[in-house]
């Protein structure tokens, strides 16, 4: 009898410490992202406004602040130019400082499209903010938004193969018949049949790469704490 109240015991502990295990979990890994935002030419200043304002629509409705996810922003023209440094969003200021940067950014005009310096450029700052081998364990990517293909310097498909080297997927959302994404290998594609339809097109996607996934060793543990649980019942049944 002493023996099952032994276990009994601490299995109850067990079960009691796994809201704290799942909870310790899900804070510790941030989701890091990297938007990385057409500026070319082939845009025009009118469909540039409709594509940030969409990032700023649908950053405003589902970024929370709870510090499951830090962002960066890019935009590329001929070269990549920081918008906002990558910032772990856990505070409401954090948030409109993200929001707010996004929102002033300018269109230079007669540009080409550099996707391939973006994507490296994104990759070595969330690898940096991550730490050293950091996003095999944590939830890393780079989203890029375009209406058009990489037609200066390297093949982005050789930078996509930096970025998954280094554990940072790339997703990819492309706006009318000119845009393609067939740079970003495994990665999620996403379409904008115009710019009148960026702001659903980014909410969608946004909805997937901002949703928290819990890590594979959290939900072994809950997994445990329910046969433990199971078995315990049945012990006392016995019992009874």
């Amino acid at each position: 009898m002493g023996r099952l109240i032994m276990s009994r015991s601490k299995l109850l502990g067990a079960l009691f410490a796994l809201p704290l295990l799942i909870v310790g979990a899900g804070s510790a890994q941030a989701n890091i992202i990297g938007l990385t935002i057409d500026a070319s030419g082939s845009i025009g200043l009118s469909d540039f406004n409709l594509q940030k304002n969409g990032y700023v629509a649908a950053l405003t409705s589902l970024l929370n602040i709870d510090g499951s996810n830090a962002i960066g922003v890019w935009k590329f023209g001929d070269s990549v130019t920081p918008v906002f440094a990558v910032t772990l969003i856990d505070s409401q200021a954090k948030k409109d400082a993200l929001i707010t940067a996004i929102g002033n950014m300018t269109y230079p005009s007669n540009q080409n499209t550099n996707i391939t310096q973006s994507i490296l450029d994104a990759t070595t700052a969330i690898t940096a903010f991550a730490g050293a081998g950091n996003c095999n364990k944590s939830k890393c990517l780079i989203d890029v938004s375009t209406d058009g293909v990489n037609n200066i310097g390297a093949n982005p498909s050789t930078a996509t193969a930096t970025a998954n080297a280094a554990g940072v997927k790339v997703n990819c959302l492309h706006v009318g018949n000119q845009g393609s994404c067939d740079f970003n290998g495994t990665g999620l594609d996403f379409t904008a049949t115009s710019f009148s339809a960026f702001t659903a097109a980014i909410t969608a996607k946004l909805t997937v790469e901002l949703t928290k996934t819990p890590e594979p060793i959290t939900m072994s543990l809950f997994g445990t704490g329910l046969l433990g649980a199971a078995a315990l019942r049945r012990r006392k049944n016995k019992t009874a």
